[in-house]
């Protein structure tokens, strides 16, 4: 998390893939509040990985696919990290 804040900008969305929707339950005692305001999950990820209900029930953004697609587009670049 800590070089993705290192680099992200306003106005720049952050997109939670694989592994990264585990982000959503690092304290479970909380509700995910991250640290910048465009943000979601995937949605087939958290599927995966049985988080879509902790998802609704936090009201954390799970996007689809095509909500992924349409948001790539939408950004002149995407920077991907691990």
């Amino acid at each position: 998390m800590d070089n993705c804040l290192a680099q992200a900008d306003e106005g720049d969305t952050v997109l939670f893939l694989d592994d990264g929707v585990m982000h959503l339950v690092n304290d479970i005692s909380r509700p995910f509040r991250p640290p910048f305001t465009e943000y979601g999950f995937s949605a087939v990820d958290l599927e995966a990985r049985g988080l879509s209900g902790l998802a609704q029930a936090t009201g954390a953004a799970s996007l689809t696919d095509s909500k992924i697609a349409g948001l790539i587009q939408a950004h002149d670049f995407c920077l991907t990290w691990k």
